[in-house]
């Protein structure tokens, strides 16, 4: 059974994991299964680099915002800057604990110019 999560669900949910798999590579000295080489190093890095860029949680304050700016979604950024690696850990991740989550669409994340 699924359930439909927002991106603030699904950034904690992902950053509570993130840090229980960096735990457990630092200690057996072994990298995910998805990473391409054996440096658990370099992927206790890249997974840290990337829970690093996922929203915080919300704040009961609205933030201030570019008022030029169209509103965008909490995991906007991180969708983007993530590669093929990060997206397809944070969709299996979520699918595997039964979370239904939508990332956000390409077309928004390419900048107008």
């Amino acid at each position: 059974m699924t359930r439909k999560v927002d991106d603030w669900t699904a950034g904690t949910y992902l950053r509570g994991l993130a840090m229980i798999e960096i735990r457990a590579m630092a200690r057996r000295r072994k990298p995910l299964s998805v990473w391409p080489d054996d440096d658990f190093a370099a992927c206790i890095a890249w997974l840290a680099d990337l829970c690093h860029n996922m929203p915080a949680d919300p704040s009961p304050t609205r933030r201030w915002r570019w008022p030029w700016r169209p509103p965008r979604r909490p995991m906007d950024w991180t969708w983007k800057v993530a590669g093929e690696a990060g997206r397809q850990w944070m969709l299996t991740s979520l699918e595997k604990a039964g979370m239904d989550w939508t990332p956000p669409a390409d077309e928004r994340l390419i900048p107008d110019h």
